[in-house]
């Protein structure tokens, strides 16, 4: 990869390191569907107007949307109001890693080398040194959520690497104009006192809707497709080996969540795994050149 490449790949991984934590204080403030739905309608406010139709993919447009907006992101900010952690939540979320390389061996031929086999499976070790206390486990509904919500994610990495043809800005408008019409939709009928809950004076709260839609999704979603247009879903996805180890230390020193031992060996043993997916030279005939 070009170093401006890896350099745009980590700033993105900060930006949804840090994300854990606005997230956990919105869900926790309002109700998640509502709130997301707030979310997509400003991404889509802020996009459409700048972007063409996707004539002739509407159809597949939507059915990402539905992957994405709508599963991936309903369900992990459902299991966030239903009391998973800030830090908790990005390791959990680190699962779609493997998820992501799995699917894209089986339907894009897009396979790593044995030491991005290596480097995957020292990272979802780390993830394990990172769940550390068995307090992580009390809530297990809501941690299948969120597991759940990892499998939407790969399954969506899947579609967006067949939807190259749709500019990436495009696609991140037009996922979010389908995302917010069903995730409206959706808490129209599951949840009550939306507007009540939002309509505080409440800065942080307000603060965290901003980040959420200008760098959780517009930037750092805008680098995602843009570097999945240029190389494998697999060497893409190592960076995502980064956004726990980010979400942890927001949430340490944001939320002031313990650091322990485990925390820590963890953080090393995923960036480090994180590190060997990155920089294995590949031989893919599926890689695209910038």
């Amino acid at each position: 990869m070009k170093p401006w490449h890896i350099l745009l790949a980590v700033s993105m991984a900060m930006l949804w390191g840090f994300g854990f934590v606005t997230s956990k204080y919105a869900a926790d403030h309002v109700p998640p569907l509502f709130f997301l739905a707030l979310r997509f309608i400003a991404v889509s406010l802020l996009l459409v107007w700048f972007v063409r139709l996707p004539r002739g993919r509407f159809m597949t447009v939507m059915l990402f949307a539905l992957s994405m907006g709508a599963g991936h992101f309903g369900l992990f900010y459902i299991a966030l109001d239903l009391g998973v952690e800030a830090s908790t939540a990005a390791i959990i979320w680190q699962t779609q890693v493997p998820m992501t390389v799995l699917l894209a061996a089986l339907f894009l031929n897009d396979r790593p080398g044995w030491v991005g086999v290596l480097g995957i499976v020292i990272s979802f070790s780390g993830v394990f040194f990172l769940v550390g206390e068995p307090r992580h486990f009390d809530n297990l509904f809501a941690i299948g959520l969120a597991l759940m919500s990892s499998v939407m994610w790969a399954m969506a990495n899947i579609q967006a690497k067949k939807l190259t043809d749709v500019a990436p800005l495009a696609l991140n408008a037009w996922m979010s104009v389908f995302s917010a019409v069903m995730l409206l939709i959706c808490s129209l009928l599951f949840e009550q006192d939306q507007i009540t809950r939002y309509w505080v004076a409440d800065w942080r709260l307000h603060g965290s809707l901003t980040y959420q839609v200008v760098a959780s999704t517009v930037i750092a979603y805008w680098v995602w497709y843009f570097l999945l247009r240029r190389y494998p879903v697999s060497q893409i996805t190592g960076f995502m080996l980064l956004v726990p180890f980010f979400g942890v230390l927001s949430g340490i020193f944001v939320l002031s969540e313990p650091i322990t031992w485990t925390t820590a060996l963890g953080g090393i043993v995923t960036l480090t795994g994180a590190s060997l997916i990155i920089f294995t030279k590949r031989s893919s005939p599926s890689k695209l050149r910038s």
